[in-house]
C-alpha cells in the first residue's frame, strides 16, 4: 500500500514542477513583451525618423523580446532544476539578460541602428530587476506548493552503506531523512545490484539520489545508475571531486558546495521551448508551400494501387507515449500482417530484407527513394507530437529490443530527421541507430538541428539507405 502511495506522490510532484514551469514560461514571456511595448510607447520611438531607418528600428525592437526569450531558453533559465536550486535560476536569468544585451547591441551596431537608451535601460536593465524580484516571489510560492507533495527522503549510495559526513550535514540543515545502501561490489553481479536499487526506487519516493562513491563502477554503469535516478524524477548528485567522469556540460554547481548535480541530457524543460520555436518557424511555411505536392502525390498513389493515400501507424513518442504517425502509403494494402514474416527482428541481415521488400508499390519506391513518404509528418511537427529533428520513433513491437540505457532517447520528441537519417538509415545496425539517438540527446543544440536539417537534403538526393 505504501509503495503505490509514495510512487504516486513522486509522479504528482514531477507533474506539478512541469506545470509550474509552464506557468513561469508564459508569465515571463508575457512580461518581456509587455515591458518592451511599454518602453516603446512611453518613448514614442520612430518620431522624426526617416522611413527606411524607422523600419529598421521597428524590426530590431520586435526582435528584442524574441532574442531575450531565446537566450532564456538556450541557457536553461527555464529548467526544472531551478525549483531545487534557486541560486542557479537567478544566475541563469542574469546570464540570459547579459547575452541579450550583447546580441542586441551587436545587431544595433552592425546595422547602424540608433536605439533610444531609454528603451534599453527600461526594458533590459529595469526588466531584469523586475524579473528577478518576480521570480523570487514565484519560487517562494512554488516551494510551498512542492513541499505539500514531498516526502523529503533521500537515497545515498556509499561504501558498505556507511554514513557520509558531508551529506549528513546537508540533510541536517534541510531536515531530511536519508537511507544508505552499499555501493556495488564485485561479489554480486551488477544486474542483481541494479535490480535491488530499482526496487528501492519503486518502493519509496526518493527526492534525491546521492552517489558518494564510484569505486568498482565503469562509466557505463555510472550512467545507468544516474539514469535510474533521473527516470524516477529524482535529482542525482555526486561529491564535487567525483564529477570528472561526466561531461562538463552535464553538471551544474549545487547550492551545497560539496555536491554537484548531474543534469538530464541537453533536451530538457528549458530547451524544449527554443526547439519548439524553431520547429514552428520552419514547418508552418513548409506546409503551405508543399500543399500542391501533397495533392499530386496523393493522386499518384491512388492511381497506382487501391487504398487510401495516407497510411496511419502507432509509434512510440516522447516519454514512451504512443501517437498517431502518418505517412504517404508506399506499400500494398494488408502489408502490416506480413511485416514480421518478411523483415523479422532487427539484425545484420535486415538491410537486405528492406532492400528487397516485395510489399512496396512502384510509386512507393519512388516516394521512399526521396523520403517523400514522410512529408505528412510535418503535421505532427505542427501539432507538437514530433519535432523536425530528433530520434526516429520506433514501432511498439520494437520496444522489447530496447536496452535499459536506450530509453533515454524518449526524453526528446521523435524527429522527422536526425543523425540516423543522415548516416545511412536502414544500412546501419540497430545498435548504431540507438547510439546515434543517444548521441543526439547528449549533444543537442540549435546549431546541431540546423546542420542535420541541411544534411538531410543531401541524404535525400543520394538516397542512401532509403528502401
Amino acid at each position: 500500500m505504501m509503495s503505490n502511495k509514495t510512487k504516486l506522490t513522486g509522479e504528482v510532484k514531477a507533474s506539478l514542477k512541469r506545470q509550474l514551469l509552464n506557468y513561469l514560461i508564459i508569465f515571463e514571456a508575457t512580461l518581456i513583451v509587455f515591458l518592451t511595448c511599454l518602453a516603446i510607447k512611453v518613448r514614442d520611438i520612430g518620431i522624426d525618423v526617416p522611413t527606411s531607418k524607422g523600419l529598421k528600428v521597428f524590426l530590431l525592437l520586435i526582435a528584442f523580446p524574441i532574442i531575450w526569450l531565446c537566450c532564456l531558453a538556450y541557457f536553461g533559465a527555464w529548467d526544472v532544476r531551478i525549483f531545487d536550486n534557486h541560486y542557479e535560476g537567478y544566475r541563469l536569468l542574469m546570464k540570459s539578460s547579459f547575452m541579450t544585451f550583447l546580441v542586441f547591441s551587436s545587431a544595433s551596431y552592425a546595422f547602424k541602428i540608433q536605439i533610444s537608451r531609454f528603451v534599453i535601460l527600461f526594458s533590459l536593465i529595469g526588466g531584469t530587476i523586475i524579473h528577478l524580484l518576480l521570480r523570487w516571489i514565484f519560487l517562494r510560492v512554488a516551494d510551498k506548493k512542492l513541499k505539500k507533495n514531498s516526502l523529503n527522503r533521500w537515497l545515498a549510495i556509499s561504501p558498505n552503506g556507511e554514513m557520509n559526513q558531508a551529506l549528513e550535514k546537508y540533510a541536517e540543515d534541510t531536515k531530511t531523512d536519508i537511507k544508505y545502501i552499499a555501493s556495488f561490489e564485485n561479489q554480486k553481479s551488477f544486474e542483481s545490484w541494479m535490480h535491488d536499487l530499482t526496487k528501492e526506487f519503486e518502493q519509496f519516493d526518493f527526492e534525491k539520489l546521492f552517489l558518494c562513491s564510484t569505486q568498482e563502477l565503469s562509466r557505463s554503469q555510472i550512467e545507468e545508475i544516474v539514469w535510474l535516478g533521473q527516470s524516477h524524477n529524482g535529482e542525482v548528485l555526486v561529491l564535487s571531486y567525483l564529477g570528472a567522469f561526466v561531461r562538463q556540460r552535464q553538471v551544474a554547481a549545487h547550492s551545497e558546495g560539496d555536491w554537484i548535480s548531474l543534469l538530464l541530457p541537453r533536451i530538457n524543460e528549458s530547451h524544449r521551448v527554443l526547439k519548439r520555436l524553431l520547429d514552428l518557424a520552419l514547418v508552418t511555411p513548409s506546409l503551405i508551400l508543399l500543399s500542391p505536392l501533397f495533392l499530386v502525390i496523393g493522386i499518384a498513389i491512388m492511381v497506382d494501387s487501391k487504398g487510401s493515400p495516407i497510411y496511419i501507424q502507432r509509434r512510440i513518442g516522447q516519454n514512451g507515449v504512443h501517437f498517431t504517425f502518418p505517412k504517404f502509403r508506399s506499400m500494398k494494402q494488408g502489408s502490416d500482417e506480413k511485416r514480421m514474416e518478411i523483415l523479422g527482428s532487427p539484425d545484420v541481415g535486415m538491410v537486405e530484407r528492406y532492400r528487397n521488400d516485395p510489399r512496396i508499390t512502384r510509386i512507393g519506391r519512388i516516394l521512399r527513394r526521396f523520403s517523400l513518404d514522410e512529408l505528412p509528418q510535418l503535421w505532427c511537427v505542427l501539432i507538437g507530437t514530433m519535432s523536425l529533428v530528433g530520434p526516429r520513433p520506433i514501432l511498439p513491437e520494437e520496444e522489447p529490443h530496447l536496452e535499459s540505457s536506450h530509453f533515454k532517447r524518449n526524453i526528446a520528441k521523435p524527429g522527422l530527421t536526425g543523425i540516423w537519417q543522415v548516416s545511412g538509415r536502414k544500412e546501419t545496425s540497430w545498435q548504431d541507430r540507438m547510439f546515434f539517438d543517444l548521441e543526439y540527446i547528449r549533444d543537442w543544440s540549435v546549431s546541431l538541428d540546423v546542420i542535420l536539417i541541411a544534411r538531410t537534403f543531401k541524404a535525400i538526393f543520394t538516397g542512401k539507405g532509403s528502401y
